[in-house]
This record gives C-alpha cells, structure tokens and sequence, in this order.
C-alpha cells in the first residue's frame, strides 16, 4: 500500500531534484590548485566554451582591447572515458529526423574526438561526479578558446609570471581567470584572459526561417533526409523572448507583459556623464517595437552598481555597452549565438573613442549648411547626446541580430525631405539600420520652417523587422508551423516602400542605386545634388565658421578633407544608375521580375551630372582662399578627379552597362554609353585649366587600358573582357580621329595638349 507523502516534504524532494538538475560544474580549491568537479549529470551536455579579455598590455594592436570577445565560443561536451574526462568539440549542426533512415548513417559520418584530456584523480560518489585538476590547462594558453590570434602575442609565456587567478562557479556557469606574461620578444606582453563555460539549455531555441525580405544575421544548418539531396535551412539569429508560464494566456489573449528573460544591458561608467542619458535611451528605444508584439521592458538600461562584489561586467552573462579607448573611429555592435539553433546567448556593443569625431563630422559635412548649431567645433550637450543616441540605437540593433538595410532611405520621395510635418514624424529613413546620417537634402531657411535634420529614434522598417523576428506565435511547435504567420506579414505591407529591404552591398559602386550607404530619397542624382549645394555653401565659410568656433589650423584641415571626401561621394552615388539594376528581394510568387535595370534616360541623366560636377567640383574645392591657410589642395582634388573618371571605364561600370542590353531593345548598349561619355569629355576644354586637362588625359588613359591596348600587343581572352575592349578600341579609333581633326584646327595653345592624348594612344597601341 502506498503512502501518502506529506506536502512539505514533496516539495523539498522536487526542489532538490531541480537543484541537483541543474548543478554545474563545482569548483574546488586547494592552495594555488583548482579542480572541478563534473557530475555525470552533465556528461554530453552542451557547453559554450569561450574567453573575454579583460585586460591587455598592447594598445598599439588597435582592434584588441579590454573587455572584448574576439572569437565566437565554441560548442562542447564533457565525455567520460573509463579513467579520462575528455573534451569534445562539435562543429557539426545539422537538421534531420531521428526517426528517418538516413539518421543512423549520418551520425555514423559524424563521430567527434577529443580535443583535451584530464585524468579523472578521484569520483565523489555520492554526488556521482568527477575530479579533475585544471590548474596547468587554465594556467597556459587555452588554444581551444584563445581570445587572440596568433600574430598578437609577442615572445614566449612565461610559467613562472603567469597565473591562475581564480575561479567562480554559479548554477549555469564558471568563469575562470588567468594571467599570462610573455618575455623574449622585442617587448614584454601580458594579458589577463577570462574564459567561461555555460551550460546550454539541452532543447535549442526553435529556428525562425529567415527571409530575404527581411534584414537579420543568418544561421544555416544543413538539412537531411532520406531519398533527398542535402538542402539548407536558413534561420535567423534572435535571442529568446518568450512570456513566462503564468503570462502565456495573459500575452495570448493580446495584453503586455514582460519577458521571461529581459535583456539587461549596462553601460560602462567611463563614458561622459552627460551622454550616459542619452546612451540609455539608444538601448531603451526598442521597447517600442517589443511593446508592438505585446512585450515591455524587454531591453532595459543601466549603470553599472556600485559597490557590488558579485557584478562581473566580463561575465559572459552581462551584456555591456563598452568604451574602447583606442584611435579608432567606429562603434559596433556584436553578437555571439548558439551554434545549435542562432539563439543569442550575448551581445554587446563596442564604443571607440574616436567614434565621436566621425559623428561631428558627418553633423557638420551634411548639415552645417542649415544649422548653424552644427558649425560649432564643440558640439552643444543636446547635439552631442542625439549623434550618441543615434549610433547607439543603430548598435543594438545589430546587438538584436539585425543587420543594414540600405534600401530603406530610398522609400522616401526627395522633396519630403524638406517637408517640416514629413520629417517631423519620420526623420531621414523608415530604419535606423539604414546608413541614412543627417538631412544633407534640407537647404538654408529650412531648419527655421522646422524640418528635421536627423534620422528617426526608431523607424516603421525597425519595428516591422522586430515583429517579424521576435513575434511569440502561440501553438506554433516548428518553423514549418510559423511560416504562414510570418508570410503573412508581409502581405499586409505588399508594395508600400516603406518595408522594403536590401542588404549591405561592398562596392565602390553600388550596382543598386537603391541600396547604397549615404544615399537619401528615390532620387539620388536629385538628392545629390541638394547636397552638393551645401556643401559649397559650407566651403565657401569654412575658415570663417571654424575660426569663430575656436577651431584651429588643423581642424580647417579635418574639415576641409571630409568635406571633398563628401563632395565626391555625392558623385559617385549618381554613379550607381549606369549600368545598374534594381533589386526585388522575395518569394517569385510576390516578385515575378527580380531585377529591373535602370532606364536609359536616368543612366544618361546620371552621366551628365557626373561629368558635369566632376568639373565644377574644382571650383569651390581648389578656392584661393585655402592656400594661404592649409596649403594647396591641388594634388588632392586632381587625384580624387581622376578617381571618379577611372570608375566610369573600369570593371566598376563596363561589365555593368554591357550586361545591361540583355534586359531588352531599351537597354543602354555599351557603344551608346562610350559614346556618351566621349562626347560630354570633350564638350568643353579650357586650354589654361589643369582640371579640364586632367579629366581628359585620365579619360584616355583609362579608354586604351580598356581597350586592352599595352606595349607588346597582349591579346584579350575571349568572353566579357573581350567584347568590352573592342568597344573600348573602336571608341579610341574615334577619339583618336577627333583629337587630330583638333590638333589641326586649334591654337597652338592647345596642340601639345592634343599632341600629348594622341602620344598616350599611339603608345598605348
């Protein structure tokens, strides 16, 4: 007959029962030795293994600095093997049904060794556990969880200097950490290393298929099954927002409630105090698009405690915004998942100092044109604290497993831009993780009829992507089951631009006029424009405005090159229409035409502007009034002149404008566009301007490498490259007619100009 077991005492069984469930790894101290403690309990167990560096003796690396993870953890198991407690390391992660016939030869396929092997000195039987000492394999270099590559440590470790300096378990973790000195080099390097093992939850997060649709960090595994080639399932990386139990019906039933885990971050105190307000609000700000899917205080900002023995800001469980104290200008914010699944585990973000410089700069480049505020050498407070909010915000969002979407500026029409009521509601861009800076579309007077100068605090893109990634969808149990909500979504904004995206594209020219870093509005020739305007404007006042702002010679300096990095930038985007092509990203079923090239007239419109800025831009950059002050700025203007020229023969453009004709009749054909270009080169000469001069001599510099012309006749492989360089040369044969119909009929002011572009050909041929 069974007994009935009081209360109190079921209880406490079921309490120790979940205590003893998850217990970790126990440390054990005796004199300077440390051992752990390992219960079978967790033998094949998941364990993220990684290191932090908590400080560093060689600033000089410049990208390694205290308090950074350099490396993703890797993914462990404890194994017992009779005598020995090994480490394995999984690297493989892939989908596959148990229950399918092809599961037994693909683990079959998939045996892991070890990586590390301890004697097992002793067994606590009681607590059915292992010892094993730990002190030589922390006291040396790690190599399975080293926080730097080889190339940075300097000399050889030295034992008798470096040391363990301690251990601190807790129920889910343990971190240790070491001290290492190496000698022998040209100069001593020390580094004090944290690393840490967590235990990971034994049933992964449940993937959340990825969309090209949508902007996150991906995560692919492979995907197995039996009669079926191997295919990729593409997940996002997310960290796992979920109500807790007592919430479930609470949030189902559409009311707000608070996560089960929030995501706490703190940010360091070596900040400025005015900004530590407006770094907490960059965090916080995404609540906004958590309270849209029914959760509150998801992020949550603080400071860090003070007097508080037990906050470990390297513990791999605090996240933290970091102040880098290093000559680099960039923030960033970073993320670390769980191999399984693309859950985030960590995340944080990283602050270089310099990162402020780059904020004033762009303020003052895009803006000081309209904003007199944005003249001052020291930014004001408020202004300060909005560029830090911005750039904070932009970084969190990476720290939530967003990534750019450089689509999202161009939703905007370019006249909204200076529209009070239009900007007032949306800023520069519909997301923040756009590279859409400061207003540089707004003119003078506009600031004072109260448009907006800076991008949103969070954008209608921003809280879409958030819905998307992080929607709790009750009784959903597969990614299979998610699917139709999340298709949904986008349906409900089908053809509004605003929820469009494209990814971050690395080209010195976009192929996409519609995703490109800097850009602002659907028009960027137009939207260029306005800010070539202001540019000039700010030129034309540099001396004065940094002068009365306190500023001194080298500031003017500063100034002065990001402001015709600027100028030619506002060019080169323009560049993007020739030859380029529009993007649709989603399922065929939504977008039957993927790409749409970009019409003629635009791509002809985009090349007037180039040529046409590329001779104005020596005006208001090479001005008389610079030289007394910094110098001559010929040599910088000349070569960035020249760049832009290079761009629009090089592999840049011409396998783009080639490719271009395969869309239709309509297309720009290559012999079109170089006769284009030919024609606006040589529409205007002044024989006593060296800018003029040197857009045509790199013009034909650049044709003849082109048309693959080099000394020894090298013949040109068949294919791309060949079509494009007998385009090149029958354009060449053609200039090179038109530059002697010149020679004979110009002053002789202008023959040896003409005599010199016809030598380039003649020896280039």
């Amino acid at each position: 007959m069974l007994k009935k077991v009081p209360l109190l005492i079921l209880f406490l069984f079921l309490a120790m029962a979940a205590q003893a469930q998850s217990s970790f790894i126990k440390v054990i101290k005796r004199g300077n030795d440390y051992r752990f403690e390992i219960p079978d309990s967790i033998l094949g167990a998941p364990v993220l293994f990684g290191s932090r560096v908590v400080d560093i003796s060689s600033p000089s690396a410049k990208v390694y600095s205290a308090g950074q993870m350099r490396r993703p953890p890797e993914l462990i198991r404890f194994a017992r093997r009779g005598n020995l407690l090994v480490i394995e390391q999984l690297t493989d992660f892939v989908d596959v049904d148990p229950a399918d016939p092809v599961f037994d030869p693909l683990m079959a396929n998939m045996r892991v060794g070890a990586v590390q092997y301890f004697d097992i000195e002793s067994r606590n039987a009681a607590d059915d556990a292992s010892v094993i000492n730990v002190t030589k394999y922390f006291s040396d270099e790690v190599q399975l969880a080293w926080p730097l590559p080889d190339n940075v440590r300097k000399g050889r470790l030295d034992p008798k200097l470096s040391r363990l300096l301690f251990m601190k378990e807790y129920d889910d973790r343990v971190n240790i950490r070491s001290y290492y000195e190496f000698t022998g080099g040209k100069e001593t390097f020390t580094i004090t290393v944290q690393y840490f093992l967590l235990k990971l939850p034994r049933e992964p997060l449940r993937g959340r298929y990825n969309d090209e649709r949508i902007g996150y960090q991906p995560h692919n595994r492979k995907a197995y099954s039996a009669g079926n080639a191997i295919s990729t399932n593409r997940y996002i990386s997310r960290w796992r927002i979920e109500p807790a139990a007592h919430d479930m019906q609470r949030h189902a039933s559409g009311q707000l409630v608070e996560p089960k885990e929030p995501i706490v971050v703190y940010v360091e105190p070596y900040f400025p105090a005015p900004w530590i307000p407006y770094i907490k609000e960059g965090i916080e700000v995404w609540n906004q698009a958590f309270e849209k899917i029914g959760f509150k205080n998801v992020l949550q900002a603080r400071e860090f405690p003070v007097n508080d023995p037990h906050f470990d800001p390297y513990d791999i469980k605090t996240f933290v915004v970091r102040y880098l104290p290093l000559n680099e200008a960039n923030a960033a914010g970073q993320i670390w998942t769980d191999p399984r699944s693309g859950e985030i585990i960590h995340g944080e973000v990283l602050w270089w100092k310099d990162v402020v410089n780059l904020l004033t700069m762009w303020r003052f480049t895009q803006t000081a044109a309209v904003d007199p505020a944005a003249r001052a050498v020291e930014p004001q407070p408020e202004a300060m604290g909005e560029m830090v909010r911005y750039a904070i915000a932009h970084e969190v969002g990476h720290m939530l497993g967003l990534q750019h979407n450089l689509r999202s500026s161009y939703a905007f029409p370019v006249d909204s831009l200076r529209c009070p009521e239009f900007t007032g509601r949306n800023g520069t861009t519909p997301s923040i993780m756009d590279y859409a800076r400061n207003n540089h579309v707004a003119q003078p007077g506009d600031l004072e009829r109260g448009v907006r100068l800076t991008p949103p605090h969070l954008g209608a893109f921003d809280i879409f992507s958030v819905e998307y990634g992080y929607m709790y969808i009750h009784g959903a149990s597969t990614p299979d089951e998610e699917r139709p909500v999340l298709d949904s979504l986008f349906a409900t904004r089908a053809g509004n631009p605003v929820y469009k995206f494209a990814p971050f594209i690395a080209a010195a020219v976009s192929p996409d006029p519609s995703a490109q870093t800097e850009s602002l509005g659907n028009d960027v020739i137009r939207s260029s424009n306005y800010g070539i305007l202001n540019t000039r404007v700010i030129l034309d006042n540099l001396i004065e405005w940094t002068t009365e702002g306190g500023g001194d010679i080298a500031m003017i300096n500063r100034r002065y090159d990001a402001l015709s990095r600027q100028y030619f930038r506002y060019i080169s985007l323009s560049m993007s229409y020739i030859g380029g092509v529009y993007t649709r990203y989603g399922p065929l079923s939504e977008e039957r035409i993927r790409q749409v090239p970009v019409e003629k007239k635009k791509q002809k419109e985009a090349l007037d502007f180039v040529i046409r800025q590329l001779r104005e831009a020596p005006v208001h950059l090479d001005q008389s009034q610079f030289t007394p002050i910094i110098g001559s700025k010929r040599d910088h203007v000349l070569k960035a002149q020249s760049d832009v020229v290079a761009y629009l023969l090089n592999a840049f453009i011409l396998p783009r404008v080639l490719a271009n004709t395969t869309f239709g009749p309509q297309g720009y054909t290559l012999e079109e566009y170089l006769s284009d270009l030919d024609a606006q080169i040589w529409k205007t000469f002044c024989t006593s301007s060296v800018y003029d001069k040197n857009i045509q001599i790199t013009y034909v510099q650049n044709l003849a490498a082109a048309a693959n012309l080099k000394p020894g006749g090298n013949l040109v492989a068949p294919g791309r490259d060949a079509i494009i360089a007998e385009a090149a040369y029958t354009q060449l044969l053609k200039t090179k007619k038109y530059l002697e119909r010149k020679k004979r009929r110009t002053s002789s002011g202008s023959k040896a100009h003409y005599s010199f572009l016809l030598d380039l050909i003649e020896k280039a041929g």
